[in-house]
């Protein structure tokens, strides 16, 4: 079996260290693809174009697909391009990470080091959760949903798709944050988001809104 990266940036990088740390022996080859550059070496690796993907790999059962970037609409899109060359899509948890066994953590996920993932949570497909993150109980974390690093929500919580959590943010718990919501680094939020807001402080106010669904 071998991975493809989608993705050649930092991000791109962690996932390759998690990887080589947490199942050595899983993939014969790690390639990264980025579409924006000539195909060269690259990180212990290399990067070559999407479009050569069925050059290098005639059967596509001999891959797996996982998205190394931090923006959720672009994790979803390039997913999509996983899924419609028909590319199963991996799922990647760090050795580190204590997950419930009555957790459910869809395809395309990553969970990365030291972060916790407690009972009857749902991560949903394409999701990034970055290191140190407390996800209380019973959340249902919404699909190509971003949880960057230290966050903390609170238990039985809804967060919708796309949605993009910032360094060190926390929520209560039972509360509903809607698709495509921003939550600002160190934001503090007490009640419902949304869907498309973007809020900051403690507590918690929207500033703007994300009608272009995006974070970056």
């Amino acid at each position: 079996m071998n991975l493809l990266i989608y993705g050649a940036g930092g991000l791109a990088k962690e996932i390759y260290d998690i990887v080589l740390r947490s199942t050595p022996k899983k993939y014969k080859e790690i390639i990264f693809i980025d579409d924006f550059v000539e195909e060269a070496p690259f990180y212990l690796s290399q990067t070559i174009h999407f479009d050569s993907i069925k050059k290098g790999f005639p059967d596509t059962n001999s891959i797996e697909g996982i998205v190394g970037v931090g923006e959720p609409s672009y994790r979803e899109l390039l997913a999509t391009k996983f899924d419609e060359a028909g590319i199963r899509l991996a799922t990647i948890i760090d050795k580190t990470a204590l997950v419930s066994q009555t957790a459910q953590i869809e395809e395309g996920s990553i969970i990365c080091e030291y972060s916790t993932i407690h009972a009857n949570v749902h991560i949903g497909r394409g999701c990034l959760i970055q290191p140190y993150c407390d996800v209380g109980h019973d959340i249902e974390f919404g699909n190509y949903s971003v949880m960057s690093s230290n966050c903390a929500p609170g238990g039985s919580s809804i967060f919708g798709k796309r949605v993009y959590m910032g360094m060190n943010s926390t929520s209560k718990e039972k509360i509903v944050i809607g698709d495509d919501a921003i939550i600002g680094m160190g934001a503090a939020v007490f009640r419902d988001v949304d869907p498309g807001a973007t809020v900051v402080g403690n507590p918690a106010r929207v500033t703007k809104g994300n009608s272009d669904h995006k974070v970056f």
